[in-house]
């Protein structure tokens, strides 16, 4: 008989968004066996995410254990140095380690698969497979030549969001489809070493949210029935890997951010144009930057990010800096007072200031009495935050939307992320004391692992 290779030192699984209030649902009806079989043998607590709550943001402060004014991401795009082009988000822009690299450093081996963000994968003592942000089999993996094993098994990078927009049928059998294989393709990898750390990370579960969260929850009688048994299946694809990796293998189940039901679609751009901080060139809009910069004052990047037009910052800023802060205070005024003409109800939950939730003050947290030099430019990460980041209302999903005729819209979409609502699970490992934070999880992996953590972490 084969002797089975050693378990992993920890097993990482991702769930993207999926929410703990949902989770709690699904373990008590019966959904979910695999994930409950943790949880009774284990723990499991309601966790924060990261503004802003968006995937990309919210699993890079995981895998580096600091704010994004440290590891210098805000957002799935950003705008590209010294011009309005912009660029999408990837590991080029992260000015941090991650997870993987740190337990290379301290000789251990790690396996990463489809987390966002490792994309381009970084060279680790062990293999990273990158994420859906990935162009091609081609360069998804490090070491590359993985490419051609993930292209002869099937992997999927991810699944087809337009084929989910033309049918939610189509979507469904997608998304089972793209979680077989990539449990499979993990199957693989277990069995190769005795891993330090393995993490595995389903996307799926976000695009089911993404796609149907509205009307699961709202009864509807034809897609409900078919969101849970979908979920049903995603776990049973969990459960593929808790069974290989062993009862005694120590196990952390999270999500990056919760989700709720969207009651409409929110294009900041939009606003901006309708206040006059954005003024459009006349043209057909080309790019999501595709203003004239010599009339604005503001835009805004997804999600809910806005900046000024800066005077020796942005290439062709018209704001003085001697008027930033007024400036600034002017256009969160006016952003805080958004409503919807509808109902009359508030769009925007809070604005925040840079400094309030970016600013890499090491220890203790964000620095309110920032001066204003760093406020402007800071270093090469805290520099790039947003001026002012708008946090929606419970229902209002904060889009960019420049080249929009609308201000609020409804669409295909029918879930959102939550920032309050993630979900943390663990067997094997000691729970987090008092409420978690997805920024803290590295520093629990890694003190389990006993691998020293850098020291300026946020968690």
């Amino acid at each position: 008989m084969a002797l089975r290779r050693p378990s992993p030192g920890l097993m990482v699984i991702g769930l993207d968004g999926l929410p703990f209030s949902l989770a709690e649902r699904l373990l008590a009806d019966g959904t979910m066996p695999a994930l409950a079989h943790v949880v009774d043998r284990g723990w499991m607590q309601q966790m924060d995410s990261v503004l802003p709550t968006v995937s990309c943001v919210a699993w890079t402060t995981m895998l580096t254990g600091v704010q994004p004014g440290k590891h210098g991401l805000y957002g799935f795009i950003h705008r590209r140095a010294a011009s309005y082009e912009v660029e999408v988000c990837s590991t080029q822009r992260i000015r941090r380690k991650l997870l993987p690299e740190l337990l290379s450093d301290a000789g251990r081996t790690a396996l990463s698969m489809n987390v966002p963000v490792t994309t381009p994968p970084r060279p680790i003592n062990g293999v990273m497979i990158g994420c859906f942000l990935s162009n091609s089999l081609e360069t998804v993996a490090w070491p590359r030549q993985e490419g051609a094993y993930l292209a002869s098994m099937g992997y999927r990078i991810d699944t087809d969001a337009a084929a989910a927009r033309r049918s939610v049928r189509g979507m469904l059998d997608d998304v089972r489809r793209t979680a077989e294989r990539r449990v499979t393709a993990a199957l693989h990898y277990l069995e190769q070493r005795p891993w330090d750390c393995f993490h595995v990370h389903l996307m799926e579960t976000d695009r089911l949210n993404h796609f149907l969260l509205g009307r699961a929850l709202g009864g509807d009688a034809e897609f409900a029935p078919a969101f849970f048994a979908a979920y049903r299946e995603l776990d049973a694809q969990v459960g593929r890997l808790l069974e290989a990796a062993g009862e005694e293998t120590p196990l952390l189940v999270l999500s990056d951010h919760g989700f709720e039901p969207l009651r409409r679609e929110v294009q900041l751009s939009r606003w901006l144009v309708e206040r006059g901080w954005t003024v459009l060139t006349g043209r057909p809009v080309g790019h999501p930057l595709d203003f004239d910069p010599s009339r604005t004052r503001a835009y805004t990047l997804i999600p809910g990010q806005v900046y000024l037009n800066l005077e020796g910052r942005e290439p062709r800023g018209i704001v003085p800096r001697r008027d930033y802060f007024a400036v600034r205070e002017s256009v969160a005024r006016e952003l805080a007072e958004l409503r919807d003409p509808d109902t009359g109800q508030q769009v925007i939950e809070r604005v925040w200031r840079r400094e309030e939730i970016f600013w890499p003050s090491g220890q203790g947290g964000p620095q309110t009495g920032a001066t204003p030099e760093a406020l402007l430019e800071g270093d090469a990460t805290f520099g790039l935050a947003p001026d002012l980041l708008a946090e929606g209302r419970s229902g209002y999903d904060l889009k960019m939307g420049l080249g929009k005729s609308a201000l609020f819209e409804t669409t295909e979409l029918e879930g959102m992320h939550t920032r309050r609502d993630a979900l943390l699970a663990g067997r094997g490992l000691a729970a987090p004391r008092g409420r978690p934070s997805i920024v803290g999880c590295l520093a629990m992996i890694l003190k389990h692992l006993a691998v020293d953590a850098p020291p300026d972490l946020d968690a």
